[in-house]
């Protein structure tokens, strides 16, 4: 494959940006969240950490959005030829849990919070509009609910690191994805 043709099956400046800013942010939003988790209910930390952990939610839940509508309007490089027909549908499988959990999971936080009777409040400049009235009994399912699609999110993103590494490293050369979203040199 020759550089062109490198250049042409890459994302874009933007949707790089938008890939890898969302990756570190749901590494901290799931590191601060399992920690927060882990405090005593008394901690005087605790609110403080869960206000910054809803607020960054929120700017994630936004990203996630702009995430959708870029991948619709966006030319997108299509899969390697090589690919067999079930990696390529695992492939479109893994990629769609992620879009639809990354919006998913702060909708889920959005809820929870608002069932236990809270307004969702980013750095606590403006109180978002409540969606759902006071429920705790519902809340406790939301909160059940986020746990879930932050373990399946951490499963998807584990099939998606273990996809490109395989591509990488034991499938033929025209089968590397990871020049298309890092600046790695194709194997030849």
């Amino acid at each position: 494959m020759n550089t062109e043709g490198i250049k042409e099956q890459s994302y874009g400046a933007f949707a790089k940006f938008l890939h890898w800013g969302m990756a570190l942010m749901i590494l901290v939003l799931i590191a601060v969240g399992t920690y927060m988790a882990g405090l005593d209910k008394d901690d005087p930390s605790k609110m403080q950490i869960m206000g910054m952990h809803k607020s960054f939610g929120v700017i994630f839940m936004q990203f996630a959005i702009l995430r959708v509508i870029w991948s619709r309007i966006s030319h997108s490089p299509e899969l390697p030829s090589v690919l067999a027909g079930w990696e390529r549908l695992l492939s479109k499988t893994v990629t769609g849990s992620l879009y639809i959990l990354m919006l998913a999971i702060p909708f889920s936080g959005y809820a929870m919070t608002n069932l236990f009777g809270y307004p969702v409040s980013p750095f606590g400049l403006v109180d978002l509009p409540i969606l759902f009235g006071k429920n705790p009994e519902m809340g406790l399912l939301a909160k059940q609910a986020h746990f879930l699609l932050v373990y399946t999110l951490i499963a998807a993103l584990f099939a998606h690191i273990a996809g490109a590494l395989k591509h990488r490293f034991l499938d033929t050369p025209e089968a590397d994805v990871l020049p298309r979203m890092l600046p790695v040199k194709p194997r030849v």
